[in-house]
């Protein structure tokens, strides 16, 4: 990193720069997790689809001159029980209102440790107070230690798992 990081909301323009963040980072998530590449689903995710992500959603960037370090993606839904795959999701979802799902929560590994997760999780939560969700909600591999623990010291905590993608998966949920 050369010092002159800027944080901003993601347009159309940095879709491929974005996407080549995401396959680049997930490379590691995969590693961590024990997960194959082809499980992932962001490991094929079209340029077209991260437009539509970056329209339609609070998809926030960290570039370093024009290179992309770090990117999340918070979606709002007044559903939050849309998340629930078994009946214990089901009943904790049954008592929020508004949720605001985080996704494609990526940061370089030469980039990590620096506070450019924080900083981006920290603009999501923003984000979901500002548009009135009671939970954050995210879906992370269980066997990604490191991923479990961030969010942990976040304030999120493991609701239930499964295993439908092939892969130990679990949602997590923070209270606001």
């Amino acid at each position: 990193m050369n010092g002159d990081l800027v944080t901003r909301t993601a347009e159309l323009r940095d879709a491929a720069a974005i996407q080549q963040l995401l396959r680049t980072a997930m490379l590691t998530y995969c590693t961590e997790s024990r997960i194959k590449e082809s499980m992932l689903e962001a490991m094929t995710e079209s340029i077209e689809s991260v437009e539509d992500r970056i329209k339609n959603n609070n998809c926030i960037a960290v570039f370093d001159d024009e290179k992309a370090i770090g990117t999340i993606t918070a979606g709002l839904t007044s559903v939050p029980v849309k998340y629930s795959f078994s009946e214990k999701t089901a009943r904790f979802l049954s008592g929020f209102k508004k949720a605001s799902y985080i996704s494609r929560f990526a940061v370089l590994q030469e980039s990590r440790r620096a506070g450019l997760g924080i900083s981006l999780m920290a603009k999501c939560e923003e984000y979901a107070k500002e548009n009135g969700c009671d939970v954050m909600l995210l879906h992370c591999s269980t066997v990604n230690k490191k991923m479990t623990a961030f969010y942990k010291a976040r304030g999120f905590e493991l609701i239930d798992k499964e295993d439908s993608r092939g892969y130990p998966r679990g949602l997590f949920a923070k209270r606001l």
